[in-house]
């Protein structure tokens, strides 16, 4: 008994013991050791879901960080050099430079202090982070910059390509460096002849006086814009030689070079030489454009000019008519001839407007100018000076207009209205001639004698103006009865009396109109707009709508494009004041249509990435309808994009499956602009960027397509070297986003896992 009872204390003292061991182990403190040094924290490092957490303080002073701590908010917001991290306490979504990233273990309050991943912080800071576990320790290392030497560019060629007589008349090509790895971008340095210039005083030149290449992968040819200026801040312009020069800045601790200089080259300005006195003449007794002859010597040397441009002002307004007024005249406002290698004499149409928009007619006194158009630069665009005065005299009538008023199917739908003869001393009365379009391509002054008096309706010489609805009885010139659904054109015949009666005078046409019944107009449906490419123009916006119901008073459509930041609501009265639209026909039954290159918004500005707009289209009626057009809804708003650089992956690890090499990361947080993730398997001591990346060989490397989600990948059997992978080196593993056409490869690369032997 005495022995039973030695054996039970003997087994309560023991079994105490058996846990001590254990318990000591999982109490061993965490260690958190920053380039060979212990960080010193006044709360230890502890343990959160397999994340080492860190006082926030501590660590962030450790990276000598700017901290800015919002109590309110309970966010921290640290920067150092160009990285910005903002964590929220709580939150499992951080920012590194405004690009959010999840957290497997969020910031957190633990005994009275700001706790934050040691991982996240300090890989987000550039440092690289390994972990012991056995002797729970966390090794923090600052990466040491490797120095190289950026090469010189060669082949720096200056070229005169414009004459706008600044920097816009300059284009500057050259060849890259060989090895672009090194390069953060090129400067392009345009000095005046006789300038002295080393790369010392290059790189001291102020960024307001050069010009900016990016790295891209292809020769940059740079065209420089209006502001462009010297090395000594003065902006570049004609007759003045230069001598231009490109630095190849080096990035971080590369250093620089500087080219050789290009040729001299003196900017030129080669504009189109003096027009001469217009000639303008009364020719015709129509009342309109067609009575205006206009003749002009061409230019001696039209090598420089496209075309000429007459205009006709009225003279009231000739005393401030200037080139760059007549530089703005919208083109219905002015008649284009294309150059002929012969002097030039013509006839307007009796369409013709004058610079402000109205119709010629007789009674207003014009002058006639003539526009030389440069071919290349409508800066050089010369403006002839102005003819004599005239005035157009006529002894026919003007302002000759139609339009149906009503619904009876015959001529008291058609009501026609003029201007009378200015003399109308010899004439007898108007003769209102309706000529069906179907049967007379042109109507003369001798059809218009020829036909009987059944078939026009008469009006005496009473007054200085006529306003007419035919009867239910009147008909067309062939004798039919006029009636709906029938296209004309109207004349009126100014019939001479017994003292003139050879000399009666036809007016100009009306435009055609067919006689309907109206019944309005409908606005177009299913408006949407699309992104589609990438030009940075309007080719990137595509517009679909579905037409309207009945388009027979249609016109046609207009596409409007409206910047949202210049109109809180976009109205009919707009739409129709609009100059700037891409018309789309009526044929089909919808339009899906890409913008052009030089399709403009309602302002007149160039559509182009970064601006928020909204599209209208406006259903433009046609003359057989006299109501109102229509105006749809606005699309959803839109904002055009360039393509986006390729955002890296995160948390790539890795892991043994079957004795096979796996790993894992977090996809790219926008994989729109991504073809292919690619896998590398890097002995841990050679040197990987993304340059390296790109070139290596398909067979080294094992590729996966995005998927929307996180992947699993088996690594090729061998590293980026075609080497099999083996027992015994060390080896660490990437992850490359590969741009497709959506996207541009700038970086992608991700940072490494943790080094790790088979």
């Amino acid at each position: 008994m005495k022995k039973l009872w030695i054996s039970i204390v003997a087994g309560l003292l023991v079994f105490p013991m058996l846990f001590q061991a254990p318990a000591q182990a999982a109490a061993k403190p965490i260690r958190v050791i920053i380039d060979g040094v212990t960080l010193s924290t006044d709360q230890p490092p502890v343990m959160v879901n397999g994340r080492t957490m860190v006082p926030l303080r501590a660590i962030f002073e450790a990276f000598n960080a700017d901290i800015k701590w919002n109590q309110k908010t309970q966010t921290v917001t640290a920067s150092q050099n160009d990285t910005t991290i903002v964590l929220k306490i709580g939150s499992k979504i951080a920012t590194i430079n405004n690009k959010a990233v999840s957290l497997d273990v969020p910031g957190q309050n633990l005994k009275g202090r700001t706790m934050v991943p040691t991982r996240f912080v300090s890989e987000a800071l550039g440092r690289e982070v390994g972990w012991n576990p056995a002797a729970q320790i966390v090794t923090i290392t600052t990466p040491v910059p490797v120095g190289g030497n950026a090469a010189p560019v060669s082949g720096v060629t200056a070229q005169d390509i414009s004459d706008y007589g600044d920097g816009r008349d300059l284009q500057i090509s050259f060849n890259r460096a060989a090895d672009e790895s090194l390069v953060d971008q090129y400067r392009v340095l345009v000095a005046k002849t006789g300038t002295s210039l080393n790369l010392s005083s290059a790189l001291a030149v102020g960024a307001n006086n050069y010009s900016v290449a990016l790295v891209t992968g292809a020769n940059p040819v740079v065209k420089l814009n209006a502001a462009a200026r010297t090395i000594d801040g003065d902006l570049i312009k004609n007759n003045q030689g230069y001598s231009v020069y490109v630095v190849t800045v080096g990035k971080g601790n590369n250093t620089s070079a500087l080219s050789s200089a290009a040729a001299v080259i003196t900017l030129q300005n080669k504009a189109v030489p003096a027009l001469g006195t217009v000639q303008a003449t009364d020719t015709s007794d129509y009342g309109d454009g067609r009575d205006l002859s206009v003749s002009f010597n061409k230019l001696a040397d039209e090598s420089k000019i496209s075309s000429y441009r007459i205009f006709v002002v009225k003279a009231s307004n000739s005393t401030v008519f200037d080139l760059g007024r007549a530089n703005a005249v919208s083109s219905s406002n002015y008649t284009q001839i294309n150059k002929t290698g012969n002097n030039i004499s013509l006839n307007l149409s009796s369409g013709s407007r004058d610079t402000d928009g109205a119709l010629i007619k007789t009674g207003v006194s014009y002058r006639v100018y003539v526009l030389a158009v440069d071919s290349s630069n409508a800066a050089n665009n010369v403006l002839s000076p102005a003819s004599t005065a005239l005035t157009l005299a006529n002894a026919g009538v003007s302002n000759l207009n139609v339009t149906d008023v009503n619904d009876y199917n015959d001529g008291r739908d058609l009501k026609v209205t003029f201007n009378h003869a200015t003399d109308e001393t010899n004439i007898s009365q108007y003769r209102i001639l309706v000529v069906p379009v179907n049967y007379y391509s042109s109507f003369s002054l001798n059809d218009a004698n020829n036909v009987s008096s059944a078939n026009y309706t008469a009006v005496n010489t009473s007054g200085t103006y006529t306003e007419q609805i035919l009867n239910s009885s009147s008909r067309d010139v062939r004798g039919s009865l006029i009636r709906n659904g029938t296209s004309y054109k109207v004349y009126v015949l100014a019939a001479g009396n017994w003292n003139n009666s050879g000399s009666n005078v036809l007016s100009a046409a009306s435009p055609a109109i067919t006689l309907v019944n109206t019944s309005g107009l409908s606005a177009i449906s299913n408006l949407s707009v699309s992104d589609v490419n990438d030009y940075g123009d309007g080719r990137d916006l595509r517009v679909s709508f579905n037409h309207a119901g009945d388009e027979s008073y249609i016109s046609h459509y207009r596409i409007l494009v409206v910047p949202m930041n210049y109109y809180n609501s976009f109205s009919l009265s707009d739409a129709n004041n609009a100059g700037n639209y891409t018309t789309a026909g009526t044929s089909g039954d919808s339009t899906n249509q890409v913008l052009d290159s030089s399709a403009k918004d309602v302002r007149g500005a160039a559509i182009k990435p970064g601006i928020s707009y909204r599209v209208y289209v406006l259903t433009v009626r046609n003359g057989s309808y006299q109501g109102a057009n229509v105006l749809s809804e606005g699309s959803a708003a839109i904002t055009l994009s360039a393509k986006l650089p390729v955002t890296s992956v995160t948390n790539v690890t890795y892991g043994m499956d079957n004795g096979k090499l796996v790993v894992n990361f977090t996809k790219s947080a926008r994989e729109s602009n991504i073809s292919e993730y690619r896998v590398f398997v890097v002995p841990s001591k050679q040197s990987f960027g993304s340059a390296e990346a790109l070139g290596v060989q398909s067979s080294y490397y094992r590729s996966a397509v995005p998927n929307g989600s996180n992947l699993s990948i088996a690594a090729a059997a061998r590293d980026i070297n075609g080497n099999p992978i083996v027992k015994g080196t060390k080896y660490k593993v990437y992850v490359l986003a590969v741009a497709n056409s959506s996207g541009v490869q700038n970086g992608g690369l991700s940072d490494s896992s943790e080094e790790f032997e088979i």
